[in-house]
């Protein structure tokens, strides 16, 4: 019985620290994020027209100069920048 518990608490422990590493942005990425923090976009406050990642970050990587509906302009990002982050992340 004991042992079926440190198989359970290891395998859990695992699974959390794959998630935290999964939801963690690499250098090129989290400065588009920062970027876009900076710029006054708030994560989850996309009905408002400028949440982070729906009206910033995903446009920003997506190549688009403007978002139809966003309340703020997109911050100006280095080109080299977006590149790496694409990158790291093809799919993103």
């Amino acid at each position: 019985m004991k042992t079926i518990f440190v198989l359970t608490l290891i395998f859990c422990s695992s699974l959390s620290f794959a998630a935290g590493e999964a939801t963690a942005l690499p250098g090129a990425c989290k400065q588009i994020a920062d970027a876009c923090t900076a710029a006054g976009f708030i994560k989850g406050d996309w009905k408002k027209g400028d949440g982070l990642w729906r009206d910033c970050v995903d446009p920003i990587i997506q190549g688009v100069t403007s978002v139809p509906g966003a309340s703020k302009p997109l911050p100006i990002i280095d080109a080299k920048t977006i590149s790496a982050c694409k990158a790291k992340h093809p799919k993103f």
